[in-house]
């Protein structure tokens, strides 16, 4: 289950390259192709199935069986993630007997969901979910409009004094944390993080691919 080309977009957007194509080459310079060409080909992928398995939502993790589509790849005591967006959920198979996984689970899941196993991917997702639910959640701090729960319960446990923190204001803390995780998605893919290395004309910093 490759990264589709609208995350390989937002990954640029987030790090600080253009969202050109690498099309553009002749007329732009500084055109970054290992995106498409290198990252979104070969970033490592756990195993992937669907599940249609009907899961209630539950105040605590609570066992449950999924009847997954295919098990190949799957395996007892390896991660896997259930759903996307807002349904989505990280669990250890408990137990695998065919291709039923039991494990533990508290979000309400319905209809054919995506199921894969842990790896480079997931780990992709997962930081570009929180940095897409900072972004909502300082957008909704600027207009004065307080954020719905939904996507304060994906931010996760984080709280935020009306006075600041250390001298900050609660928009100096939602981008401090967004450069967090900026730092950490560049991490994993071995890319610069522009936004904290500068890209103005006294320091330019460009990648290609030969």
């Amino acid at each position: 289950m490759a990264l589709l080309d609208s995350e390989v977009w937002r990954i640029k957007h987030e790090l600080g390259y253009n969202v050109l194509t690498a099309g553009a080459e002749p007329y732009v310079n500084g055109v970054v192709a290992v995106f498409n060409q290198v990252i979104q080909q070969y970033l490592e992928g756990g195993a992937s199935t669907t599940c249609s398995t009907t899961v209630a939502a539950a105040t605590t993790p609570t066992p449950v069986t999924l009847a997954l589509a295919s098990a190949a790849g799957f395996s007892s005591l390896v991660r896997i993630v259930v759903d996307v967006d807002a349904r989505q959920e990280v669990a250890t198979v408990q137990n695998l007997t065919g291709a039923n996984a039991t494990v533990l689970l508290s979000k309400a899941h319905s209809g054919t969901y995506p199921v894969w196993v842990e790896g480079g991917e997931s780990i992709v997702r997962g930081i570009l979910n929180r940095l897409w639910a900072l972004g909502e959640y300082q957008s909704s701090t600027l207009a004065g409009v307080a954020p719905s729960a939904g996507i304060k319960a994906i931010v996760g446990e984080i709280e935020f004094e009306t006075s600041g923190v250390g001298g900050k204001t609660r928009i100096q803390q939602l981008q401090s944390l967004r450069n967090y995780w900026r730092n950490e998605l560049a991490s994993a893919l071995g890319v610069e993080n522009l936004h904290t290395t500068g890209t103005g004309s006294a320091s330019t910093t460009t990648m290609e691919l030969y």
